[in-house]
C-alpha cells in the first residue's frame, strides 16, 4: 500500500503530456536530488523515483498521470511536506480544469 497517492486527469495529447511530465520530473530531480528512471512506452510512460527513504512510481497515459510513493521510517514524518511538493508540481504542469 502506498503512503502517498495522487491521480490527476489531463486533456492533453500524449506527446504534450509526456513533455510536461518529463519537465516536472526534471525539475524535481534538480531541486530535490532524486534518482529518476523514465521509460517511454507507445501509449504509457513510467518513471521510477528514488531517494533515501522514498520509493515512488509515476505513470502517464493518454488521460491521466498517477503518482504513488512508499515512505521509509525516517521519511514518514515528512509525508505532509512531500505530498505538498508533489501536488504543487502537478498543479504547475497538470492544472485541474
Amino acid at each position: 500500500m502506498s503512503d502517498i497517492y495522487f491521480e490527476r486527469t489531463h486533456s492533453l495529447d500524449f506527446e504534450s503530456a509526456r513533455a510536461k511530465a518529463q519537465a516536472w520530473l526534471q525539475e524535481a530531480e534538480n531541486q530535490f536530488g532524486l534518482n529518476i528512471n523514465y521509460i517511454k512506452g507507445d501509449d504509457k510512460d513510467s518513471a521510477s523515483i528514488n531517494k533515501a527513504g522514498v520509493d515512488a512510481q509515476a505513470t502517464l497515459d493518454a488521460d491521466k498521470i498517477t503518482f504513488q510513493a512508499k515512505l521509509g521510517l525516517f521519511a514518514k514524518p515528512l509525508k505532509g511536506v512531500i505530498s505538498s511538493g508533489i501536488e504543487e508540481g502537478l498543479d504547475k504542469y497538470f492544472p485541474q480544469s
